[in-house]
């Protein structure tokens, strides 16, 4: 799944060698090992609400200043720079109001709009659930082709033809862990409409029961003794 690929990295770079972790340093003449230990990024719950464009929260610790501060480096975090703008979708022909990044709004200049960041961006690297909710939003829209009219559906269709994919597939992308198992407990449901034989099995034992009490004789004593023992099996089996 594209979701588990490692994304791309924002704050920082991976060192340069020239095969694997391996460098040759001319210094030393000798092949030296460079190791790679990316920065852990954090993501809140609240990145999800809207498009960072993969920065995130980052852990680290900063030195004392001289002759002001002593002691050993404190911690501290980095958080984003954050700012409230209104975008506009061309597919779905609405303005959004998204919390973002100057990150993101860069990305979204190269891309010439937000349709085609959205569209043509690794998922990997939105780590939002809004980007994947719009993203799946526009292409269902492109595969049903609504559109405001037909001018706006040929335009549409001519520039993303590359990204629109089968309807049963853009059904289920995008959707968060809950909804998905909901949506698929409902389809279950609905393709399998034919009642389990334990219960149909149990229904006819209960309907014969019926009868033979029904074809007693009234004034038998045991008559209502078996009432209330139909009625004890109905309750058990939830009739």
């Amino acid at each position: 799944m594209n979701l588990k690929k490692p994304s791309t990295r924002v704050h920082d770079s991976p060192p340069e060698t020239d095969l694997l972790d391996l460098k040759y340093e001319d210094k030393i003449k000798r092949v030296v090992s460079v190791p790679d230990m990316p920065i852990e990024v954090q993501y809140p719950k609240e990145a999800d609400l809207g498009l960072w464009g993969g920065e995130g929260i980052v852990k680290g610790y900063i030195k004392p200043r001289k002759y002001f501060q002593a002691g050993w480096p404190r911690p501290k975090y980095w958080f984003p720079n954050l700012k409230k703008v209104v975008l506009y979708s061309e597919i779905l022909d609405k303005h959004f109001s998204i919390i973002c990044t100057a990150r993101t709004l860069s990305l979204i200049d190269q891309h010439c709009g937000l349709d085609s960041y959205i569209l043509r961006t690794e998922v990997q690297d939105f780590k939002s659930q809004l980007a994947l909710s719009l993203r799946r939003e526009m292409l269902l829209t492109l595969v049903r082709k609504q559109f405001k009219d037909a001018n706006h559906e040929r335009d549409m269709l001519e520039k993303y033809s590359d990204v629109i994919i089968p309807a049963e597939e853009a059904e289920w992308f995008g959707l968060a862990e809950h909804q998905a198992i909901t949506k698929h407990m409902l389809e279950t449901a609905r393709n399998n409409e034919q009642l389990p034989l334990k219960y149909e099995f149990t229904r006819k034992l209960i309907d014969e029961l019926q009868n033979m009490k029904d074809d007693a004789d009234p004034e038998s004593p045991t008559t209502s003794s078996s009432s209330g023992w139909m009625s004890k099996v109905k309750s058990k089996l939830g009739m």
